[in-house]
């Protein structure tokens, strides 16, 4: 697993610089926001880290009034949201457009996220407390030894597969209005990400043979 000061090096030299601790070309810092970028956000998104919130209402950003909530503070995407929890209740249905959300005084059956910092929950007054499952925004990586992508699995830190590697050789491909490397590079940065989401989802299940419960709670 290499450490995010490493991984700054191997970008600094996809870009043919010399001294990589006083690069002409991309400063490390430009080289670290951008890595951050793309590990929290695209990258993020397919590597399915799953985390859960729960509106206990131990403090404001676990409680839920007149059925607004504030999503957690790593909330990069939904998974399921419950009026209680798994395997006893059913999640409830995500809706999109308000027109489509049942009365306030309705059972509580629906959710909404209105913006990227807030859940609505529609009947508003759930029967259970209500519980998030969600996607996590990766941590931030630093420009230090004690920092690494350990979410992302370490084929794509750095060498043949280096995702950062490519994301900063098209960046820099674009500053130099080189149009056709930075297509190229483009393309081969959509490819990593697809190896990437198979790798982290399908990637990781077992040779189990799945079993269905039935309604009966057999199998």
């Amino acid at each position: 697993m290499a450490t995010t000061d490493v991984i700054i090096d191997y970008c600094l030299k996809a870009i043919g610089e010399n001294n990589v601790d006083a690069p002409t070309e991309m400063t490390r810092d430009e080289v670290l926001e951008l890595i951050n970028q793309v590990y929290q956000n695209d990258i993020g998104k397919r590597l399915k880290v799953l985390g859960s919130h729960t509106y206990d209402g131990s403090d404001a950003a676990h409680t839920i009034t007149d059925g607004i909530g504030t999503l957690p503070v790593d909330f990069l995407a939904p998974a399921q949201v419950y009026d209680g929890d798994a395997p006893y209740q059913n999640p409830l249905r995500e809706i999109f457009k308000i027109e489509d959300k049942v009365a306030n005084d309705a059972p509580c059956s629906q959710y909404m996220l209105p913006d990227l910092t807030t859940l609505w929950i529609f009947g508003q007054t759930p029967s259970n407390t209500i519980k998030l499952y969600y996607y996590k925004k990766p941590v931030a990586l630093t420009d230090a030894v004690t920092s690494s992508p350990t979410e992302l699995d370490p084929l794509y830190h750095i060498g043949p597969r280096g995702i950062f590697e490519t994301v900063i050789k098209m960046e820099y491909a674009k500053r130099n209005n080189d149009t056709y490397d930075q297509f190229d590079l483009l393309a081969l940065y959509t490819d990593l990400l697809n190896e990437i989401e198979q790798r982290h989802t399908s990637g990781k299940k077992d040779n189990s043979i799945e079993l269905l419960r039935d309604v009966y709670g057999g199998v």
